[in-house]
């Protein structure tokens, strides 16, 4: 059991690192475990799935408390605490899906998707196992091997600073011990899924992404990225004329037809191999519409287009 009422900040947090993440490497500082270190602060965890997306009421505030760690960067280290930018609440809403993906249109034109009501969906959380991981940020760290909140979410392919995919695991988030004895060989990610995923980075450690005609901020972001996506996996009576052009997109990244079953999910709800698809088809529709080579049908494909003026603006 942890006496101190007080925790020095070490190790500190590194950037997007998950907070289960984060208080594992304190607990084992203090030769302890995550339910100890719970415990000390006052509560009995579910798991660090739990931490890492809903941490109980009080919890990230005692914690701040007993750290000296600003609350706002504890919080940023769990899913609620970035509402209202990468999802739009903490509880869970029916009307949520619809408000989220409909907000911008990208490859359809505006109107075109019909609402949704999914009581339990949440942008980026994936409802299956769908934990990934880089394999030379593990290779180049030391036990307990710290592990990033992004890769926990159905948000990006790669890692930016090491250039390489984002490896599946079988295992919980904080065992690495197989890839000690057998590490994967590291795939080399592309150029576009690379600068998707490097505007994502950006967008959760500054708050704001360079886009060819402005500088927008982090939540304008992540709903562009889920509106392609939504848009990509749009039914055949919803694209109508732009059916031609979301084929098309599917078979420039690589697919002859549209990933993932017949019956419409969203992108959370299918399985992992599907939402990868579908986000590398993603960057590949990014890449396209800031060439010119294809021409989105929304009025916001114009985020992708250089500013007529030549100069960035702000938004």
């Amino acid at each position: 059991m942890i006496v101190s009422r007080r925790w020095p900040v070490h190790p500190a947090p590194l950037p997007v690192e998950a907070l289960s993440s984060w208080l594992r490497r304190i607990a084992v500082h203090y030769h302890a475990n995550l339910d100890d270190l719970a415990s000390d602060l006052g509560y009995a965890l579910d798991g660090p799935e739990e931490i890492d997306t809903y941490p109980p009421p009080g919890f990230t505030r005692e914690l701040a408390r007993r750290t000296g760690l600003d609350l706002h960067r504890i919080q940023r280290m769990s899913l609620s605490g970035w509402a209202p930018w990468l999802i739009d609440q903490a509880e869970p809403d029916a009307a949520a899906f619809t408000t989220y993906t409909r907000q911008f249109s990208v490859l359809l034109p505006a109107g075109r998707r019909r609402p949704r009501e999914l009581p339990t969906w949440q942008a980026w959380l994936p409802s299956g196992p769908a934990f990934r991981a880089c394999p030379k940020c593990i290779a180049t760290s030391t036990p307990p091997y710290p592990y990033q909140l992004l890769w926990l979410l159905s948000l990006t392919l790669s890692c930016p600073f090491h250039r390489c995919l984002l490896e599946p695991r079988a295992k919980t988030v904080s065992y690495f011990s197989d890839w000690e004895r057998k590490p994967p060989t590291p795939r080399l990610a592309s150029a576009t899924v690379l600068a998707m995923d490097s505007r994502t980075w950006h967008a959760m450690t500054t708050g704001s992404v360079d886009l060819p005609r402005r500088q927008v901020h982090a939540g304008i972001w992540f709903r562009l990225l889920r509106t392609i996506i939504d848009e990509l996996g749009t039914s055949v009576s919803e694209c109508r004329t732009a059916g031609r052009l979301i084929r098309r997109l599917w078979k420039e990244s690589g697919y002859p037809h549209r990933v993932g079953p017949l019956r419409w999910h969203p992108h959370e709800g299918y399985p992992l191999d599907v939402q990868l698809r579908t986000l590398e088809a993603t960057a590949t529709t990014i890449h396209l519409l800031e060439s010119k080579i294809l021409a989105g049908q929304g009025p916001d494909a114009a985020f992708f287009l250089p500013s007529p003026s030549g100069s960035m603006e702000e938004l």
